[in-house]
């Protein structure tokens, strides 16, 4: 009977010890593998939060150039300075409505240009990179040709993203005639982390949000 007891208790004995070890040795394999993911982790969280940055910014980039798009595609670019206020130098077309549209776009963006106690978030051009470019075309869809292309660039170095032949080819065939103003803002977006591995993207990131808006002032007849 002595016997038989002491193999039971040397068994339950014999297999806590295994437990015991089987446990250290799961908690030691979960830290090693927490070691090598987190690095991973880490980067994949960080690139994220950029990107976010990054897209909000984008974001309010596009809305700049909505805005200014909405409210310029009422006005005809060749007629008369829509400014009649008392003392105006009337402007020759369309020399006010380029240059009041791209007012509207940095005004937009950067609220303290007009209203000196702002303080919320605003994004300052930067003239060495940064540029805003207004255009319109009026597209002759019967003869396959655009008949009116007019673009001013604030800056003067912006690239647009929008040729003649491109809006062009972007017209369905048999689509009436129509006109065209394109308001596009380019910007130069620099990281706010500014982490080493995201470094390759470039100190600064170009972005280009753009709107297209009918305008019928430029509609050829």
């Amino acid at each position: 009977m002595k016997n038989l007891l002491q193999k039971v208790f040397s068994f339950f004995k014999k297999d806590a010890l295994q437990t015991k070890g089987s446990r250290r040795k799961t908690k030691g394999q979960s830290m090693v593998e927490i070691a090598i993911a987190l690095p991973i982790l880490m980067l994949l969280l960080s690139g994220m939060v950029e990107f976010g940055f990054m897209l909000n910014s984008y974001l309010s980039l596009l809305d700049a150039t909505r805005e200014a798009a909405r409210f310029y595609s009422n006005l005809n670019p060749t007629g008369p300075d829509a400014d009649k206020s008392v003392g105006h130098i009337a402007r020759p077309a369309p020399d006010w409505f380029f240059e009041d549209s791209s007012n509207m776009v940095r005004v937009s963006l950067d609220p303290s240009l007009v209203d000196t106690g702002y303080q919320g978030r605003k994004f300052v051009l930067d003239p060495a990179m940064d540029d805003i470019i207004i255009s319109f075309y009026g597209v002759d869809n019967v003869n396959n040709t655009v008949v009116t292309a007019n673009s001013y660039r604030v800056y003067s170095h912006g690239t647009s993203a929008f040729t003649s032949a491109g809006i062009q080819a972007k017209m369905a065939a048999g689509s009436p005639n129509a006109g065209l103003l394109v308001v596009e803002l380019i910007y130069s977006y620099e990281q706010v982390l500014g982490l080493p591995w995201t470094a390759f993207l470039g100190d600064h990131i170009m972005l280009h949000a753009s709107t297209i808006m009918p305008l019928n002032a430029v509609e050829p007849p």
